[in-house]
Parts: structure tokens; C-alpha cells; sequence
């Protein structure tokens, strides 16, 4: 989901004030809170809540059409920015070189060669492609209703062929239904689970609750998604919706609060679900995959992704002229894993990722691993050689993603790769013990 860049200098911000409230779910009132952080809550709830009753959007969620066509928006809803005429039709030097390379960048079987083609290579889109694609998920989803709600639910049975064809990409309409189906199957092998009808009866009473991260909450609502036509409006539709979810899931989640990287999530989920859709799935996000780790109290989680990160980098050319550099993932990845990409890549790149994250993010962090060596590969050629500013320049900067199908091909050799890795590591370990 794309972003301003003042959001992405302040991630930490808010990491002081977690865990500070007390969720519902432990019998919390408002008497916890001190005064005038309460009034400040309500009075911030009041400008989310106002204007949409006075003009009949209470329901939120409508997108902002004013001083907009569609042929300005892309499918998913953003603002197309067009290039200075200066620009238009005048691709780069180095986009030139890698066009003339272009058979010697695909011919290669190690994918990490490939990885350059990831940025300058545009492969020509096929219409029919994606609805052949929603014919075969179809034909893997087992129909479920609930016999209470009669609701209708979707559930996708692990097999080699889902993990093929989610690697390929899910097609954008059973995504939703993919992740609920991926994202719950994990959340019901857990000791505290909490079914989907616990959660949305907990929602509106903690709608009701004041929260002590309203107010940055608030100030971070409106730049998180600068140029999506639901999030445009100030205190209405995705605005108002983005604003109730993190202040429902920061009372929810007490121990974590509210972090600014949170938003950005929540952003991207909204595009698919309402809001207590959106509530219910970002917290089977953070505790089934392991971002409430990440976002722990000290970000001790997120300094052991990164000691995972150093390790592997430390094998390869790259991670050796980091590291005489002097330059940690921590100067460059934080935004990387704590907002899922958000800030880095497009966003159809970033829901590829999520697609295999949300399938086979039960046990590790393999995956966002595994995206972020796939960014590094893309920029090895220059990497290898570059000084602290140009590599700083290349590791911050938006990687503009044009070819996913790629990416997510060179994602899953990375993967494999360390899939491959953490079982000699783990077999080595247990000869060793059966030796002592």
C-alpha cells in the first residue's frame, strides 16, 4: 500500500507507549485511563463519527470520486500518477543495457541471476490468464456454512498443489476468502483461540472503550494511504474504518498497543474486508504468524528476524560489502518486516507476498526472509561494489517491482533455499545430542 515518506521515519514511535491499556477481554473499564486521555479519545472518536452521520455515510467504506476518473485509477483503487512529459517514453540507460541483456538474464537456471529482470523487465500480461486461474481455485475450495449464521466460508486443504499455485498467485477474487481460509486454519490449532463470532461480538464494545493510542492513531491515519480513492476523504470512508480498526485492535492486542506500522496493514486488509473482517484478520495476522513478536515490547523479536537476516547474508557478496559497510539490516529492513513491504513495493507485489506468507507462515519467518534476499538479489550487481550512500540510496528507495512473476520465482528458490539450510542445520543438531 503505497505511503508518504514521512511515515516511514517514525515506525518506532509509538514502541515506548505499548502494552500501556488494558484490553476488554480483562474486564478493563474507562476509570484506567486517566482523564484527559479519555476526553481526548472521545473527542477524536467524535470527528470519525460526526460528519458521516450528518451526511448519511455512517457505514463508511465509500470512495471519494470528486476531481477523479476511472481511467485515473488503477484496479485497486489507486491514483494514477502520471510521469513529467519530460519523462514520458524515455526509459533509463541502465533499463536500456538490461533490455539488450535480457536472454542472458533469463537464460541462467539460478533464479538469483535472474533477479535484475525483477525491476526492468515488463512481461507482456495475458487478459485470460487470471480467469483461467479463478476456475482452478474454485475447483480446490470446499463450500462451509455455518448452520447458526448461515454464512458461507471457504476452506482451501494444504496440499502441493495449493502451495504451487498460491507461489503463482492467488487470483484477486478468492484472495480474500484464501487468506481467511489459510489465516484460521492456523488460529484453530492454537490453545487460546478465539472464533470469529467472539471477536465481532468483542468489536463494538471496544469501539465504545476509549484507547490511549487514539491520538496517534489519529495523526497517523491520514498519511498512511496518501492516493487510494476509500482512504482520500479526511474522517470518512476507508479513513473512518482504518481509524476504528486500529483503535479496536490496539485495546484488543494490550500487550503490543499501537505501532505506526500497523496502519498499513490494516490499509491493505480493508481492501478486502469490511471492518470487523479487517479487526478479526489482523489479529489472526499478528498471532498466527508472528508479527506480535515482531512488535514485542523492546522489538527483541524483530532484532532476532534480523540476527536470522545477518546470518544468511553473511554467505554471499552482498552481505560481506553490508557488513564492511557497516550497514545492518535494522538501518534498512525494519520498514521491510514490520509493515510486510508496505512502504517498498507495489502493491499487487506486496499482496503476492502475503498470498505465501499467510499459507506457510505457521512456523517461521521464512518467507519474509525469503522476500527480503529476493530484494537484495535485484540490486546484487551494484550492491556488491557500492559505498555506504549509494547503498543506502538503493536499500530505502521504492523498488518499483515489474515483473511479480518473477519475484515470486526467485522468492521461492530463496526459499527453498533456506528451507534446505534449517534441515542440515536441525539434522546436524541432532546427531550432535544423540553423540553427547
Amino acid at each position: 500500500m503505497a505511503v508518504t515518506n514521512e511515515a516511514t521515519s517514525s515506525l518506532l514511535v509509538n514502541s515506548a507507549s505499548a502494552g500501556t491499556s488494558t484490553s476488554l477481554s480483562e474486564n478493563t473499564s474507562t476509570t484506567s485511563l486517566p482523564e484527559d486521555v479519555v476526553i481526548a479519545s472521545q473527542e477524536i472518536q467524535a470527528k470519525y463519527e460526526g460528519p458521516n452521520i450528518n451526511s448519511g455515510l455512517l457505514a463508511g467504506g465509500t470512495e471519494n470520486w470528486e476531481d477523479i476518473n476511472a481511467s485515473e485509477v488503477d484496479r485497486y483503487g489507486f491514483i494514477i500518477k502520471p510521469n513529467p512529459p519530460h519523462l514520458r517514453g524515455q526509459p533509463s540507460s541502465m533499463r536500456r543495457r538490461l533490455r539488450l541483456r535480457l536472454p542472458v538474464l533469463l537464460r541462467p537456471r539460478n533464479m538469483k541471476l535472474r533477479a535484475p529482470a525483477v525491476i526492468y523487465y515488463t512481461p507482456q500480461l495475458e487478459p485470460w490468464h487470471e480467469s483461467m486461474r479463478e476456475v482452478k481455485w474454485r475447483e480446490m475450495a470446499v463450500r462451509q456454512v455455518d448452520k447458526k449464521t448461515s454464512e458461507v466460508t471457504y476452506l482451501f486443504e494444504r496440499t502441493l498443489k495449493l502451495v504451487d499455485r498460491t507461489f503463482k498467485g492467488i487470483p484477486d477474487a478468492w484472495r480474500a476468502s484464501a487468506w481467511r481460509s489459510f489465516l484460521t486454519s492456523s488460529a484453530m490449532k492454537k490453545k487460546d483461540y478465539i472464533p470469529d463470532h467472539d471477536l465481532e461480538d468483542l468489536y463494538p464494545k471496544y469501539i465504545a472503550e476509549p484507547s490511549p493510542h487514539d491520538t496517534q492513531i489519529d495523526l497517523d491515519v491520514p498519511r498512511t494511504v496518501d492516493s487510494h480513492v476509500m482512504f482520500s476523504a479526511r474522517y470518512r470512508g476507508g479513513q473512518r474504518l482504518l481509524f476504528r480498526v486500529l483503535h479496536a485492535f490496539s485495546l484488543h492486542m494490550s500487550d503490543i498497543g499501537y505501532v505506526q506500522g500497523m496502519a498499513p496493514l490494516a490499509a491493505n486488509l480493508l481492501c478486502y474486508y469490511d471492518e470487523i473482517g479487517c479487526f478479526i484478520m489482523l489479529i489472526r495476522i499478528f498471532t498466527t504468524r508472528h508479527l506480535a513478536k515482531l512488535y514485542g515490547h523492546g522489538f527483541t523479536g524483530l532484532m532476532d528476524a534480523f540476527e536470522e537476516l545477518r546470518v544468511e547474508l553473511n554467505r554471499r557478496k552482498i552481505g560481506q560489502n553490508l557488513q564492511a559497510l557497516r550497514i545492518e539490516p535494522t538501518l534498512y529492513a525494519t520498514k521491510w518486516y514490520l509493515t510486510l513491504f508496505s512502504y517498498s513495493l507495489p502493491f499487487f507485489t506486496q499482496l503476492r507476498i502475503c498470498d505465501v506468507f499467510f499459507l506457510l507462515g505457521d512456523d517461521d519467518l521464512g518467507v519474509i526472509h525469503a522476500a527480503a534476499l529476493t530484494i537484495l538479489d535485484s540490486m546484487r550487481s551494484t550492491l556488491v561494489t557500492a559505498d555506504f550512500e549509494s547503498a543506502m540510496e538503493q536499500l530505502t528507495h521504492f523498488v518499483d517491482v515489474k515483473n511479480p512473476d518473477l519475484f515470486m520465482q526467485v522468492l521461492e528458490y530463496e526459499y527453498n533455499g533456506l528451507l534446505s539450510r534449517k534441515k542440515i542445520v536441525s539434522s546436524q543438531f541432532r546427531k550432535d545430542a544423540h553423540k553427547e
